[in-house]
């Protein structure tokens, strides 16, 4: 059985409106968990009476008692579907997302190929039709800072030029695996909260000697924007501790010190005119490097 599961925190129309794309154009997603992270504003009230009315058999809603952010609320879903569905591909995927055409048969036949894999997608913007990400991204650890491969470009342009470089990590937009790549390697790291979970998970799976590919057949479209603009003190703590806490696990608590402090700078500059904003940063990126990892 292949199993999407979409993620929802109070964007139940956007949900539905995944869900729909996938039960229309993806023939080959045998069940779709729909996991409520805690929303609180009727989403889980929105997403029964939508399943009332449609009846279908291969949707199940999750309601997750706590917003346990993106990691968690997907470990809810992943660990239900092991119990009672009997996965063998699971495909992770944004909830503010739509398909046009079969994106997951290009994963699954990539997945059959070699089931010792991440897969993911072209991300394409919903406005333009141009690249959101090549896949993924590359990642500048020493500057806790990721720059998504192929921004802006043309397929056609994408095509020529990103096979050359292979993304560092798969975005957690579109990604997907095989049921028993979980049992081997475990299931996203928790105390993340926001942000770096879906590199983390793929770092950490690299020591089993799990790879990434980009499928480039597969394509699904993102409202909006990956590009995390949105300056808040919330974006600037979660963003620079998932940063530096990344750093600490897989390059040693020195290099996240040294991280945390260009990172620090970093976010004084751009946030040189709102101090509440740089000192949140300033706090996260030294956070992380506080935090235990194994």
């Amino acid at each position: 059985m292949n199993v999407a599961l979409i993620l929802n925190y109070k964007a139940a129309t956007e949900t539905i409106s995944c869900a729909e794309s996938l039960l229309e154009h993806c023939a080959t997603i045998n069940h779709i968990v729909i996991i409520d992270n805690d929303s609180q504003d009727g989403s889980a009230i929105a997403f029964q009476n939508w399943l009332d009315e449609k009846a279908y058999s291969n949707v199940t809603l999750l309601c997750n008692p706590e917003n346990s952010g993106y990691a968690g609320g997907n470990n809810y879903g992943l660990r239900w579907a092991m119990e009672h569905l009997q996965p063998e591909h699971f495909w992770v995927i944004n909830n503010d997302t739509y398909v046009d055409s079969d994106a997951f048969s290009p994963l699954l036949e990539a997945l059959q190929r070699n089931n010792r894999q991440f897969v993911g997608s072209l991300v394409l913007s919903a406005d333009t039709g141009r690249l959101e990400c090549y896949g993924g991204g590359k990642l500048y650890p020493i500057l806790g800072k990721a720059r998504l491969l192929g921004k802006d470009q043309s397929i056609e342009a994408s095509q020529q030029q990103n096979p050359q470089h292979a993304p560092d990590y798969i975005m957690g937009c579109s990604l997907a695996f095989s049921a028993a790549l979980t049992e081997e390697i475990g299931l996203m790291d928790e105390d993340y909260f926001m942000y770096f979970e879906e590199v983390d998970w793929q770092y950490r799976a690299r020591r089993f000697g799990i790879s990434t590919s980009v499928i480039a057949e597969s394509r699904l479209y993102h409202y909006g924007s990956l590009s995390l603009g949105n300056r808040s003190a919330f974006y600037h703590y979660y963003r620079n501790r998932a940063a530096t806490r990344f750093n600490k696990r897989f390059y040693g608590p020195i290099f996240a010190v040294v991280s945390a402090f260009l990172l620090s700078a970093v976010t004084t500059i751009k946030e040189y005119k709102n101090p509440t904003l740089a000192w949140s940063g300033i706090k996260g990126a030294f956070k992380g490097v506080a935090m235990s990892v194994e």
